[in-house]
């Protein structure tokens, strides 16, 4: 008889127990050239950390861990992008921020499900951190990229023969009466 009830009790205690649901969501953004600033706007229950690497992209790693609700409902909440990152470049910075700034509260039957979220975001490694939601770029990297130099032809610096081989005709162009003709001119 002790035996039936421990696994009455074990059986009841399982039945309590649901399975905590795991998904890590990784998401690349590009840096554009004019953005000086990274500013971070990340949902207050978020924990996150900002880590600089050698990419020239930012990458974005989030593990969500939730308990107390089903597999079809964190789904749902995966494809309709409830722990994605989103940007917006404004003048001379790049916004990155939590795709859901007001994450309501998933209730099922009265059970409160509950959520885990940290994010490691990668930024290049030449961002210096400013206060805990800023990083900067430093003026060295600021500065413009040097125009690459033009090619020789680019120039017209070409060898004297080729230069003389290729003059401009004096004819106008628009004028196909003085235009020679070849075999796959349609009149003749």
């Amino acid at each position: 008889m002790r035996i039936g009830w421990i696994i009455i009790g074990l059986l009841l205690l399982g039945s309590q127990a649901q399975a905590q649901l795991k998904k890590t969501l990784h998401k690349v953004f590009e840096v554009p050239e004019t953005a000086n600033l990274l500013v971070f706007n990340i949902y207050e229950g978020d924990s996150y950390d900002v880590i600089p690497w050698a990419g020239n992209t930012i990458m974005t790693e989030t593990q969500v861990e939730m308990s107390k609700a089903s597999r079809g409902v964190f789904d749902f909440f995966l494809e309709e992008g409830r722990y994605d990152f989103i940007t917006a470049p404004q003048s001379d910075s790049l916004i990155i921020s939590s795709k859901d700034l007001l994450r309501r509260v998933i209730k099922l039957e009265d059970v409160e499900a509950e959520e885990k979220v940290h994010s490691r975001i990668f930024i290049p490694d030449y961002f210096v951190q400013q206060s805990t939601t800023v990083w900067e770029k430093p003026e060295a990297h600021q500065e413009q990229q040097p125009q690459r130099k033009k090619l020789n032809r680019e120039k017209m610096d070409v060898d004297k023969q080729l230069h003389e081989a290729v003059q401009p005709s004096p004819a106008d162009s628009t004028n196909t009466s003085t235009a020679p003709r070849t075999q796959n001119d349609d009149n003749g």
